[in-house]
């Protein structure tokens, strides 16, 4: 009885008073005062918490994490290009373990509240696959605690590095989800042979896409009304997403409206990592839009910088600072971009804290639901499919039968 667990007493987001939570064979099938569990069922005292939908890491890079490993020192002055070369250069000394670190930062992710995630892997002509074999590896090993989707990401370029879309057809094959591009005009210096080589991955697989556009303003735009268009013509709608889609705050609100709703018409959504300079995306007016809009945590603790981590509930305070959301109306619309949305995006389901609903739970301390963006509890009890697999910032291992 694993995957049944009582939660009493508790306040879940979207309810109005304190009640018992009953999931079973990891759904929640009862919200409500005193419901009957079963013998044996797991009991979990909810007093003085509240009760959180899994958060959903909808933009990391877990291949990229540090974490673990002696201090990397980086030098100032580097451009996307030098760092990009540079952890290529990493990733080659004796010291660099993909499956390793892959798991570090999957526990990491775990134990802060994350049950899914979208993660980005490198393939590139010097590491081949390797990267993609051990992301497999840890979403097999993690499974019971973390859904994956894994995105075969061309971070050095395809163009420029021949080989490289033959080892994108080859990582899609063998089970990555989904097709990565990176910026179509400022890396690649091509954007319709790029964009175009993605689609015809994408349809040829059945996969979705998901593109990293660092471009700003007007080239920015450029890039993501040519996405609009292959998505439009490959009849790809709620399968394509922008990340970072920064240069929509640096084009001008007439600008920027015309291209959200056509974002919101072909149903291309984005994810944001709340960057920490300007410009930043139009939240407001990409939600009222319509667009769906997801978050993630992109590297923590990587050659690129220190100061990330694997933490969703961490990246949902970053959002509320860097957007001046501070009513509790405004707070409570952070559980969307950090849970709601992402679920969105990866196809899972995303109605809340429902009958029906899926188990994929966080349990923190807290007067409010809202209470924990601001005070950022290290106490979390994480539950996947009616299962707690993390404790206090602690990661807890499947049981071996029997013991």
């Amino acid at each position: 009885m694993a995957n049944n667990l009582l939660i009493t007493d508790v306040l879940p987001r979207g309810h109005q008073q304190r009640c018992d939570v009953l999931i079973m064979d990891g759904k929640i099938v009862s919200i409500g005062v005193g419901p009957a569990a079963p013998d044996g069922v797991e009991v979990i005292d909810g007093s003085n918490q509240v009760l959180l939908p899994g958060f959903v890491d909808a933009h990391s890079h877990l291949d990229k994490s540090l974490v673990g490993m002696p201090w990397y020192r980086r030098e100032p002055g580097r451009g996307l290009q030098q760092m990009v070369a540079d952890e290529r250069r990493l990733r080659k000394t004796p010291e660099w373990d993909y499956q390793r670190q892959i798991g570090r930062n999957a526990e990491i992710m775990i134990s802060n509240g994350a049950t899914s995630t979208r993660a980005f892997v490198d393939i590139d002509t010097d590491g081949g696959l390797r990267g993609l074999e051990a992301m497999l590896a840890v979403r097999e090993t993690y499974a019971h605690a973390l859904t994956m989707q894994i995105i075969a990401f061309p971070q050095s370029g395809v163009a420029a590095r021949p080989g490289t879309a033959e080892l994108l057809d080859q990582a899609l094959a063998c089970g990555a989800d989904v097709i990565g591009g990176i910026d179509p005009c400022l890396l690649e210096r091509d954007p319709v042979q790029h964009l175009d080589l993605l689609f015809a991955l994408a349809e040829r697989h059945h996969a979705g896409v998901d593109v990293h556009l660092h471009e700003g303003g007007a080239l920015g735009a450029f890039s993501a009304e040519l996405i609009i268009e292959r998505t439009r013509r490959a009849e790809l709608a709620g399968r394509v997403v922008i990340s970072h889609p920064d240069f929509l705050g640096g084009i001008g609100e007439s600008a920027a409206r015309k291209l959200v709703d056509d974002l919101a018409e072909a149903g291309v959504a984005v994810t944001t990592n709340a960057p920490s300079g300007d410009p930043k995306p139009p939240l407001p007016l990409l939600r009222a839009s319509g667009v769906n809009v997801g978050a993630g945590c992109d590297g923590a603790l990587d050659s690129w910088g220190p100061m990330n981590r694997s933490d969703m509930l961490f990246k949902g305070y970053q959002l509320a600072w860097r957007n001046g959301l501070s009513t509790d109306d405004e707070l409570d619309t952070v559980f969307d971009l950090i849970s709601v949305g992402g679920a969105a995006i990866m196809d899972l389901d995303s109605r809340g804290i429902t009958v029906g609903g899926a188990a994929d739970l966080v349990l923190l301390p807290g007067e409010t639901p809202i209470e924990p963006i601001v005070t950022l509890p290290v106490e979390r009890t994480v539950i996947k499919a009616g299962r707690v697999v993390a404790r206090a910032g602690t990661y807890l291992p499947p049981r071996t039968p029997g013991v």
